[in-house]
């Protein structure tokens, strides 16, 4: 079935189709009376890939053909949420070498390598369903003393068994900010050496712990180019789920222009005019040699927001 219910939604993974019923989360009768309901709509998540069928859609599974592949009752799972009401679950299976057989046309897929194709809320329950998983995968010890720790909250918490600590961790994401800096006519990209030849994006970087967004922002334009900045607007924001965090999308206007790359995480950085942009090769001539990032990506969209404006 499709998911479907956003046209053309301005970001990828910002089209989430699910009511997430948090107040729900709690009540484990209904989880499994959901579950079970023969409504239940079933995402796997396997090796952080996902089901894709050969027409580029993502293969969600009912219940009993769930059932049919794996014991449910000791498999990871998570409730999402609720949509046209039937119910959604990510369902975690366990890493190995080889992909389990659904039975169907189907193969498991790395989810950056079918964005492009995918319609835009299937794209974002496939992210969400793989946060969620990965964060359990990552979490099955207690941070505060290593005991094991089990699910809860419908899988939206886990519990430390040692009833000693009792401690209880929630899902998180990591902030990050991601900023197109202008200085009127020319906007300042760089590019990390492990990306695709040729590829600029915008400049981005962790929040760290006591900072506000903004000087998040400030740090990490000056750390990365050497380039001051004056204010710093908001302009959007994206999940993304590689593994588990927040693009925080900013504007901001540069106060110097001379380039000084103060750490090692690019190795360029340039200004590019309007008119050049125009020339790299995804968007016009293909004999000069630069590249945007993916049109999935929130970097585009600042990018573009910027040279349409």
């Amino acid at each position: 079935m499709s998911l479907q219910k956003h046209s053309s939604p301005p970001l990828t993974f910002t089209a989430g189709p699910l009511d997430r019923d948090a107040l729900a989360r709690t009540n484990e009768k209904k989880f499994g009376t959901r579950l079970k309901s023969g409504k239940a709509r079933i995402v796997i998540v396997w090796n952080q890939q996902h089901l894709i069928s050969p027409n580029h859609r993502a293969l969600i599974l009912s219940y009993n053909e769930a059932a049919r592949m794996i014991d449910l009752d000791t498999s990871l799972l998570v409730f999402l949420g609720i949509a046209d009401e039937e119910p959604w679950f990510a369902l975690g299976l366990p890493g190995s070498d080889t992909p389990p057989d659904v039975g169907k046309p189907a193969k498991f897929v790395m989810l950056n390598d079918v964005i492009a194709l995918l319609p835009a809320s299937e794209a974002s329950t496939l992210a969400y369903a793989r946060a969620m998983v990965i964060w359990h995968f990552n979490h099955l010890h207690c941070g505060r003393c290593g005991a094991a720790t089990k699910i809860s909250e419908s899988g939206h918490s886990r519990i430390c068994t040692n009833t000693a600590c009792m401690y209880r961790s929630f899902p998180r994401t990591d902030p990050a900010v991601i900023t197109l800096v202008t200085d009127g006519q020319r906007c300042l990209l760089g590019r990390q050496p492990e990306w695709p030849a040729g590829m600029y994006s915008t400049i981005a970087g962790f929040v760290e712990p006591g900072e506000t967004l903004e000087e998040t922002v400030r740090r990490e334009v000056y750390e990365e180019t050497g380039v001051m900045i004056d204010a710093v607007h908001y302009v959007a924001s994206q999940p993304w789920p590689f593994p588990s965090s927040i693009m925080l999308g900013f504007r901001a206007k540069a106060l110097s222009t001379a380039i000084r790359r103060g750490d090692d995480e690019l190795e360029d950085c340039r200004w590019f005019a309007r008119d050049e942009i125009d020339d790299f090769s995804d968007l016009g001539s293909t004999n000069i040699g630069f590249k945007l990032p993916g049109r999935h990506s929130i970097a585009r969209f600042l990018i573009e927001d910027w040279r349409h404006g």
